[in-house]
């Protein structure tokens, strides 16, 4: 493919991506759960808050499974409002009472709920 068949490809793609971008004008918030085995859940989602907040976004961070335990990130985050839940039981694995967690994640639920809404 010749350079200038290319461009004019690519200035095709571009109109049509700016056209569905003026269309866009719903402002909409976005969830995003990150879940799964092993390290780096909770750097991530910390990374997508922390620029959250650089571009002036709401956000607010939910934790079911880790503890109350003072942290680096809350504390850089708190001061620029993010509301956090966190579960205060910790580790369920831990605590290994099913009836007290339950109770636990139900009230962070409730907090979280309120946050979406």
């Amino acid at each position: 493919m010749s350079d200038e068949r290319y461009q004019q490809r690519q200035q095709r793609v571009k109109e049509k991506v700016d056209a569905r971008v003026a269309q866009a004008q719903d402002e909409r918030g976005i969830i995003i759960v990150f879940t799964g085995n092993g390290k780096g859940k909770t750097t991530a989602a910390f990374g997508t808050a922390t620029r959250a907040v650089g571009h002036g976004k709401k956000v607010g961070v939910v934790q079911f499974i880790k503890g109350t335990w003072p942290n680096g990130e809350r504390n850089l985050l708190e001061p620029h409002g993010v509301e956090f839940q966190v579960m205060a039981t910790g580790f369920t694995w831990d605590t290994q009472n099913r009836e007290s967690d339950t109770a636990a994640c139900r009230e962070v639920w409730q907090h979280a709920k309120r946050m979406l809404g």
